[in-house]
């Protein structure tokens, strides 16, 4: 029986085997005929393409480079401003950060009162960043070769900064704020910019005035070259915007002593703000 099982086995495994050849050919002949309908078929997206001399420029719109005019317009202007930011920033060093905090503190606290007592709403002096840093002495020493040079850093203490933006509608109090600054603390507040610009809503509403302009310039600029080119004008196909405004610099300057020995003040020149819009658009045109 033993001998009988062990032929059978045999037998099997090699039918098993004779059957697995012609499996094997009739799925390469599947995957071939496969390939071969694959490569037959057309996927590629269907897009119109214009080729020029050295670029092929691919346009995924149904109208073509070639349809269509460019053009652009601009309107600018000079505004007065409206609101006026200075940045003040408070800075105060100690041997230790926590006596640098509270030092920090107190002269805050101080320029706060005196912005306030100017008539300054509490709103519109707000804190723009807050820091507390170590302070390092460095050396910087080779040895006797004059290689393996190297930094040396010791801890000397800490400084505290912090930085405030003071937003005036009143334009003609800014120097007074500076004045007020100056004598918070001592030597511990710093102007680091003066900006005259415009308000959110002038902003907006200069912006829309100009808009106007360009876009209006731009068709006329489209239509000139419609009428000169021998073409009918179409409708509009793309437009875009563009809008900038340039604060002027600010220069401030603190009068000398009077004949009465009274205390400098310092005074700002607003200047203007330099605006401008640009519309950029294509039209469709026609033979």
């Amino acid at each position: 029986m033993g001998k009988e099982e062990s032929g059978m086995g045999m037998c099997c495994s090699d039918g098993c085997g004779k059957m697995a050849i012609p499996v094997a050919i009739i799925l390469a002949i599947g995957l071939m005929g496969g390939g071969y309908l694959l490569a037959q078929g057309d996927y590629a997206p269907k897009v119109n393409v214009t080729s020029g001399p050295t670029n092929p420029n691919v346009y995924v719109s149904s109208t073509p480079a070639e349809h269509a005019i460019s053009v652009s317009g601009s309107a600018s202007t000079k505004i007065a401003p409206d609101l006026l930011n200075i940045q003040i920033r408070v800075q105060t060093e100690s041997a230790n950060a926590k006596t640098s905090q509270q030092d920090n503190a107190a002269v805050s606290a101080d320029l706060r009162s005196k912005i306030k007592a100017l008539g300054v709403n509490d709103s519109s002096i707000q804190t723009t960043s807050y820091s507390v840093d170590p302070i390092y002495d460095s050396t910087y020493s080779c040895d006797k070769s004059g290689y393996n040079c190297h930094y040396d850093s010791k801890l000397t203490g800490y400084r505290t900064t912090h930085m405030l933006n003071v937003e005036l509608s009143a334009l003609d109090k800014g120097g007074d704020v500076i004045d007020a600054a100056a004598t918070a603390g001592e030597n511990q507040t710093f102007i680091d910019y003066v900006q005259f610009t415009l308000k959110d809503e002038t902003r907006r509403s200069v912006q829309k005035e100009l808009l106007k302009e360009a876009s209006g310039e731009a068709k006329s600029k489209a239509e000139s070259m419609a009428q000169g080119l021998g073409i009918s004008l179409g409708k509009v196909l793309s437009v875009s915007e563009s809008y900038s405004y340039y604060p002027q610099p600010v220069y401030y300057r603190s009068a000398a002593l009077d004949m009465a020995g009274a205390a400098p003040k310092t005074e700002l020149s607003a200047g203007q703000v330099d605006v401008s819009s640009t519309v950029s658009t294509s039209f469709e045109v026609g033979g």
